[in-house]
């Protein structure tokens, strides 16, 4: 039972977080149940535009690949948060949390932040060989009319 001036208002103020929470869980729920949240690719990787722009307006657009460190960090997300969430209503308090989940959690985050780096590395690297292939073809052009 909640006692006390700091035990009611912090009864209190819980009460309204979860409120809150429970709101935009509801508002984001409703959104996904009308289709105007779209998760058909949820645990996919954009498709590369500068790719569409290249291609004929004949051929299909180009189908998002599925990314296993985007579907990695979800699963140890949710598997985390819910075995806290067990633990925490079997104590009936909140536990602490061992460093080696947070590292865990952590190395997951990381290898979806090191993919998304990975990623962007390859496009410059694929622009910039295109520019310099440009270049070069324009160069021997140049050399070869003369």
């Amino acid at each position: 039972m909640v006692t006390g001036y700091w035990g009611i208002l912090s009864a209190v103020i819980a009460g309204c977080l979860a409120f809150v929470i429970c709101t935009f869980a509801l508002a984001v729920a409703i959104r996904i149940w009308t289709n105007r949240i779209d998760l058909s690719f949820l645990l996919a990787e954009p498709a590369d535009p500068d790719a569409q722009a290249r291609i004929d307006e004949n051929v299909p657009p180009e189908i998002p690949k599925a990314s296993l460190s985007r579907f990695q960090f979800l699963i140890f997300t949710f598997v985390i948060a819910g075995v806290y969430l067990v633990l925490c209503l079997e104590s009936g308090k909140f536990v602490e949390i061992p460093q080696n989940v947070i590292l865990l959690l952590g190395v997951s985050g990381t290898s979806y932040a090191a993919s998304k780096g990975i990623q962007a590395a390859a496009k410059t690297s694929q622009k910039h060989s295109e520019a310099v292939l440009a270049a070069n073809a324009g160069s021997t052009d140049t050399v070869s009319g003369t």
